[in-house]
């Protein structure tokens, strides 16, 4: 029996192409929540990007830094900075602007420089830029994750000066940065140790690389429609895109949701059949 789902945000609950959740996966939420499972996001996002999908509903928990920073209400679960080692090899490596860098730390977020990737990445999110800093700001503090625009001809300029470092790929033109002990497994076991449940009775949907870890860590792992296909290969089952229902058709194919029926619930939404949010 599934007791406990942790959802991906970008292109998982929310469309890329119209900022919105779906009214069939906003539904679902609801009867899996009046069926006391218990729901999570679990992303590479730092807890102020969030945004309006907190406030839309109410979550049992995040993981959020995919895997470094996890909190369910006000207790934190999970702190994993990087070592100072990372850090300093991250600083050398975006030194003179080689290269566009997000810092997130638990509170703070800010980038080195700005550039067309960086633009283009934050409009696609609907976010204001963070503020800028020089990339030596982030030593000497607790820094849990970066986002490195670097495609892969380029990569090597942070791969090749920084081995204390582990990346994960779910864009064509960023890598997330994250400590060598880090990931949204790790994040999951201390979601899932502080709420008593087996990972075996857990279930996660995702679609990107920095995803695989808690696809296949999952007792059920799901890739959406618009995974990759080595991602698609790993999941236990690929599900259509969030555009297509993707969640529900999950849930009912794994009869967590029995029919299109059950997944139909009493509640009135004033804002529609579809919810505006910000893309998160």
């Amino acid at each position: 029996m599934i007791k406990a789902i942790f959802f991906d945000v970008d292109g998982i609950l929310v469309s890329f192409k119209t900022h919105t959740i779906p009214d069939s996966a906003m539904q679902a939420l609801h009867t899996l929540r009046s069926r006391g499972i218990k729901l999570f996001l679990s992303t590479g996002r730092h807890q102020k990007m969030l945004g309006q999908v907190r406030d839309l509903f109410p979550f049992d928990g995040y993981v959020t830094l995919s895997g470094q920073y996890c909190f369910a209400g006000d207790r934190v679960l999970r702190k994993n900075p990087m070592p100072p080692q990372a850090v300093e090899e991250l600083v050398a490596a975006a030194g003179d602007d080689a290269f566009s860098c997000i810092f997130l730390e638990g509170e703070d977020i800010y980038l080195n420089c700005i550039n067309d990737l960086t633009r283009a990445f934050m409009k696609d999110l609907n976010l204001p830029l963070p503020p800028v800093r020089p990339a030596s700001h982030a030593l000497g503090r607790e820094i849990y994750q970066a986002i490195t625009f670097l495609d892969r001809d380029n990569e090597h300029l942070l791969l090749d000066r920084a081995p204390h470092l582990k990346t994960t790929r779910w864009h064509p033109h960023f890598l997330d940065v994250i400590p060598p002990t880090g990931g949204k497994d790790k994040g999951m076991d201390a979601i899932l140790e502080h709420f008593g449940i087996p990972v075996e009775e857990s279930m996660a949907f995702g679609d990107g690389e920095n995803d695989l870890s808690m696809l296949v860590h999952a007792g059920i792992g799901v890739a959406m429609g618009t995974a990759s296909d080595e991602v698609k290969r790993q999941a236990d089952w690929a599900t259509a895109s969030v555009d297509e229902d993707g969640i529900v058709k999950a849930l009912q194919h794994f009869q967590v949701l029995q029919s299109r029926q059950d997944s139909q619930i009493s509640i009135e939404f004033s804002l529609g059949s579809m919810y505006n949010i910000v893309t998160t």
